[in-house]
């Protein structure tokens, strides 16, 4: 058994690109990634989530030897009663996580490919079990703000929900992205469209190494570099640190005992906890804490 598996591990991971001619145009041919797409509402929480599950669901896109379909950024701006998006390349070298794996962003899979991989009437979505909402035993991929706001954004419906569970997203499990690779093969699945992002939440261990494929954006760079000379060209050597002291932040803190590994509690006391429990001071440090550190 053991030397079937890896022979169709191989001949699955074998990476074909079909191009599709575009005649009369400028632009270059469009490779068809014959190994499929993943693709995901990024629907949970706002950015510092958001970029958190990312990592995941890109590591999880080449587990399964998939091109990852980035999306845009869901933000919630004042003045709009919906979310909104924001493409990647906003704020985000896209090109740079093809330094790890294949990547094409949303908005180019939607104009270029999606008639031909994912053609309306044949797009399913799927969910680790049924949501609530409209339909019973069914994924309701819309129902809530961001999910129908994100989809709408695309003009994307679904057809038919698929329950994966109780598949997971361990991507440092071969057995495990084997069973997907097996049960979702590109044809009838050219595209797993997920509710949520395919991917734990904190990041883990392993995953978190990856946001070194996140790479800012030139005008981004160009920003801080301003900043840099016009705010501390004389005050170098300088350190920049983040504090979560607002208010919702003090109040999530309070919640520390009972759920001590909360939020981003490992980087602290470690991936299985094997360096200490969480404590107040380390979720809500004091002003002392913080100069002394």
């Amino acid at each position: 058994m053991q030397w079937q598996v890896c022979v169709s591990l191989v001949v699955l991971a074998f990476q074909a690109h079909v191009s599709l001619s575009q005649d009369d145009t400028d632009e270059p041919p469009i490779n068809i990634d014959v190994n499929g797409y993943v693709a995901y509402c990024p629907c949970m929480g706002r950015f510092g989530n958001q970029a958190d599950q990312f990592l995941g669901a890109l590591a999880f896109a080449k587990g399964l030897n998939r091109t990852l379909i980035v999306p845009p950024w869901v933000e919630y701006r004042e003045g709009h009663r919906k979310a909104v998006m924001v493409p990647y390349s906003e704020y985000f070298r896209l090109e740079a996580l093809s330094e790890y794996h294949r990547v094409i962003s949303m908005e180019r899979f939607m104009e270029d490919l999606s008639a031909y991989e994912w053609p309306v009437g044949k797009r399913k979505v799927f969910c680790y079990s049924d949501r609530h909402g409209a339909k019973k035993g069914d994924c309701n991929a819309k129902e809530g703000n961001p999910f129908g706001p994100f989809w709408d954004w695309f003009e994307i419906d679904f057809e038919e929900s698929e329950i994966f569970g109780p598949l997971y997203f361990n991507t440092h499990s071969p057995s495990a992205m084997h069973e997907w690779i097996v049960k979702y093969r590109p044809d009838p699945y050219p595209v797993l469209a997920f509710v949520g992002p395919p991917a734990p939440f904190p990041v883990t261990y392993h995953n978190a190494k990856l946001h070194r494929y996140v790479q800012w954006s030139d005008q981004y760079n160009m920003k801080a570099e301003e900043f840099i000379l016009e705010n501390l060209y004389d005050l170098r050597p300088f350190i920049a640190i983040h504090l979560r002291n607002g208010v919702d932040f003090k109040r999530a803190c309070e919640h520390v005992k009972e759920s001590p590994s909360m939020f981003a509690a490992k980087q602290c006391i470690g991936e299985r906890g094997q360096y200490g429990t969480t404590t107040d001071e380390m979720c809500f440090p004091s002003t002392d804490t913080v100069v002394a550190q």
